[in-house]
């Protein structure tokens, strides 16, 4: 898991940062001015990539935040079960175990797979590895 710093007011709409120990994409920044005696304040709304939670932080300007590396990898399916789907990298030769995506079109799209042995065997996905995690950000079926 590689984890860069980055100033929080270079933050933009779209990109991740890790709020929580949780990778999140920001989704909204609003920058206040400074008071009298204060500093400008950097007010942040994010939602959380696993577990679609939304965060809402504020902090300083000058504050460093926790920006994740994205892994973006094409891989086989070896095999689809109730709980994850186990993928092969098609460059490393690695398996990993990825959980099953939230959206319902991708589902809709690995169920299909799962009743076709002959389908899944041409079908690649794309899959993110990002904070220790893995998830499946596309279905490519040829």
């Amino acid at each position: 898991m590689s984890i860069r710093r980055t100033e929080i007011q270079k933050i933009k709409s779209g990109q991740y940062i890790m709020v929580d120990e949780e990778p999140c994409i920001v989704k909204a920044t609003e920058r206040s001015k400074s008071g009298k005696h204060g500093h400008a304040k950097v007010r942040v709304v994010c939602v959380g990539v696993f577990d679609n939670n939304k965060r809402s932080i504020t902090v300083p300007s000058g504050h460093l935040m926790e920006v994740p590396e994205i892994i973006k990898d094409n891989a086989q399916i070896n095999f689809i079960e109730d709980t994850l789907i186990n993928v092969m990298n098609l460059e490393t030769y690695e398996s990993v175990d990825v959980a099953w995506p939230k959206s319902e079109e991708m589902i809709a799209k690995l169920k299909e797979l799962q009743a076709d042995p002959a389908k899944m065997s041409n079908a690649q996905v794309e899959y993110w590895q990002l904070a220790g995690k893995s998830l499946i950000n596309r279905v490519i079926i040829n």
